[in-house]
């Protein structure tokens, strides 16, 4: 009876062993604004022959981030791939954050052309997704608005983030 009740626990046992692995491919796209949490969804990033844009948006904010579109493969093993742009030194190195008041008005920060103020740095890059950090101050575009007069983004991070060609 023993044996019996032995062998029944040990198939019990076995029996009850799962293989249900479940994968998060969802890509990450978050910071520290203005030294609280921020998380974007919807990332997205798109490619055209010059330019790499990456964006995320909550309900009502956007960021937006333009930097010269990779031409090798980074490779996340070999930080001697790692691209690094700084921000606001031209028009296409940039990044934009937008928000919406509950009126619908729509304020912009953007970083400043002259004003090297921020930094994106790709991580890995294969065409297909697109992985990296970012950090920067962007400056509110209204000078004559009662609003903040920047928005401060650190310790950002996108994270195989898909990549699609523009329309």
């Amino acid at each position: 009876m023993k044996k019996i009740f032995s062998l029944f626990i040990i198939l019990l046992t076995l029996g009850s062993c799962s293989d249900d692995v479940q994968f998060n491919n969802e890509s990450v796209f978050q910071g520290v604004k203005n030294n609280e949490f921020w998380q974007g969804s919807e990332a997205k990033a798109t490619i055209t022959a010059t330019t790499l844009t990456l964006q995320a948006v909550t309900f009502t904010e956007t960021i937006t981030i333009v930097v010269p579109l990779p031409q090798v493969v980074v490779d996340p093993k070999n930080e001697n791939t790692f691209i690094t742009h700084l921000l606001g030194v031209t028009d296409n190195k940039k990044a934009i954050f937008t928000i919406k008041d509950d009126s619908g008005l729509v304020r912009t920060y953007e970083t400043g052309i002259g004003e090297e103020d921020g930094q994106v740095v790709i991580s890995e890059f294969d065409g297909a997704t697109v992985s990296g950090t970012f950090r920067f101050n962007a400056y509110n575009t209204d000078e004559d608005a009662d609003e903040d007069d920047f928005v401060n983004f650190q310790n950002g991070v996108f994270y195989k983030v898909a990549v699609t060609p523009a329309p």
